[in-house]
């Protein structure tokens, strides 16, 4: 029986270190798995951080816009043009938020700043619409008034907008160098 148990123990033994070896790269890749919710965290952020930026593009559009209703409004078929335009980037705008709230909530991040951006967006669009409702725009004097009245408004805005972008921003970029070192810890093969 002892002559035996020689050759079985070498047979388990280089079976054993078959085993080992086959398994090693899976030992590697084991240790690079975690790079992949990493990755996917690095791209829902950047995801974020760009629907805050296109948001940001909305409302400046939608301050020119509002602009152009005033200059413009005085001619009947230009004040159509330009409510329409300047309603549907407020729509955009709204979409927008409710698309960053998402991706915001999806990674579990902090909400506090779109609840202000959210309060914000109804007064600066009540605003607007109730300086248009007020003064009009039939004449370049109550174009002038609606402006008085909603002057400065959209800076508040724009500037919380600027603040989530640029925290966004700086969470990507620790987010990216979570990812970096993680990269440096998986062996290459």
């Amino acid at each position: 029986m002892t002559a035996r148990s020689g050759p079985f123990d070498l047979r388990v033994k280089h079976f054993l270190l078959v085993l080992l070896l086959a398994m090693t790269p899976l030992v590697s890749h084991a240790e690079c798995t975690n790079v992949l919710p990493a990755l996917d965290r690095l791209e829902a952020m950047v995801q974020a951080e760009m629907t805050a930026r296109e948001a940001l593009v909305t409302m400046r559009r939608n301050a020119q816009d509002w602009k152009n209703l005033l200059l413009r409004g005085s001619d009947s078929q230009m004040r159509q043009t330009m409510q329409a335009r300047f309603e549907n980037q407020a729509a955009s705008y709204v979409m927008q938020l409710g698309n960053l709230r998402k991706q915001l909530q999806a990674l579990g991040e902090s909400l506090r700043r779109l609840d202000i951006l959210d309060q914000e967006q109804i007064q600066l669009f009540g605003k607007y619409r109730q300086a248009l409702s007020t003064h009009g725009v039939n004449s370049l004097e109550a174009a002038s008034q609606a402006d008085r009245d909603v002057q400065g408004a959209d800076v508040k805005t724009l500037r919380t907008l600027e603040e989530t972008i640029e925290t966004l921003a700086k969470n990507n970029r620790d987010q990216f160098q979570t990812v970096r070192q993680l990269l440096k810890t998986c062996p290459t093969s």
